[in-house]
């Protein structure tokens, strides 16, 4: 009988979908079926990469600190996250996974319910957080390990131990067909969902002569996959951890400009470790200052794609 396997990633942000489409496709590859789930900005990601998607409610989640979150969770996330937990419920119930793999709290409550092996993808641990963030991932991650096989972290340091019940695994990339041929050009800027500046960051750049490309930009055509995007760039400016990810395996040295809390966690992190062709910015003059250093020294970031060593984790192998 051929293993099937289920994604419901979460749908706040395009990046929960970047991470779950390379585990989709490794899945696939290993002649595993695989059902894919989630909504939200992300849908027509999953989509374009050939996934047929249910539309479910969306969640979104707000709030810079625990408290503006935990305000935004009582008032506002309630009614659209019972629709939603309805909806994965009967997802699940429909499909009828071997294995879930997810980063939706509510697939894995479902999935807890309806007794199904599940795996919990992040790509934080608390040692990467503040106290008044490490707090509510402790929580989450006991929780979580109560009832699912492990949490897998897709991680710039997968060499580094692993916490207990937490498997590291290397940066999920969006790799693309050996057709995507892309004309290299000078500098490619992904704002991801809540980044800013970077319109005055383009201009800085533009005025020094280089040719630059934005992500979501007028003349920007979404894509399937973005690494095809970041390996035709000299250098990339992003935010988030997904198009890090497809930066880096991509071997383009890469601009960490963050503004969520827990994307500064990671750039510090990725800072103090010294890292080839990785560096940390806080304003737009140390953005352009790190793209023209990138450039001249010709320094490159050597990461392979941590699908593989992921979908083994998933599949006991």
């Amino acid at each position: 009988m051929t293993l099937k396997v289920a994604i419901v990633y979460w749908c706040d942000g395009a990046g929960h979908a970047a991470r779950a489409i390379p585990v989709a496709q490794e899945l696939e590859s290993r002649g595993i079926e695989v059902a894919v789930a989630g909504g939200g900005k992300g849908q027509k990601f999953v989509e374009m990469n050939g996934f047929e998607h249910p539309d479910l409610t969306t969640v979104t989640v707000e709030g810079s600190t625990p408290l503006s979150f935990l305000k935004h969770t009582a008032f506002d996330l309630v009614p659209s996250a019972a629709r939603r937990m309805r909806e994965v419920y009967r997802w699940l119930e429909d499909e009828d996974p071997d294995k879930l793999v997810t980063d939706d709290v509510f697939a894995g409550l479902a999935a807890a319910k309806q007794g199904i092996e599940f795996y919990r993808i992040d790509h934080l641990t608390t040692d990467l957080l503040d106290p008044l963030w490490r707090l509510p991932l402790t929580a989450y991650n006991e929780i979580s390990l109560a009832f699912a096989e492990q949490i897998i972290v897709t991680s710039l340091w997968a060499d580094d131990p692993d916490p207990d019940g937490i498997t590291r695994v290397g940066p999920l990339a969006q790799e693309g067909e050996a057709t995507d041929e892309v004309e290299p050009y000078d500098v490619l800027l992904n704002p991801g969902t809540h980044g800013e500046n970077f319109d005055a960051i383009r201009r800085r750049l533009e005025a020094d002569g280089l040719d630059v490309r934005s992500v979501g930009d007028d003349d920007w055509e979404t894509k399937p996959a973005m690494t095809p995007y970041t390996a035709a760039a000299e250098v990339v400016v992003c935010t988030g951890f997904s198009s890090i990810a497809d930066t880096v395996v991509a071997g383009t040295p890469c601009v960490i400009y963050p503004f969520l809390p827990f994307q500064k966690a990671i750039a510090k992190r990725a800072e103090r470790k010294r890292i080839d062709g990785i560096a940390r910015a806080t304003s737009v003059r140390e953005v352009v200052d790190s793209v023209e250093q990138f450039r001249d020294s010709g320094e490159r970031p050597d990461y392979e794609n941590g699908a593989p060593a992921f979908v083994d984790v998933v599949l006991g192998e």
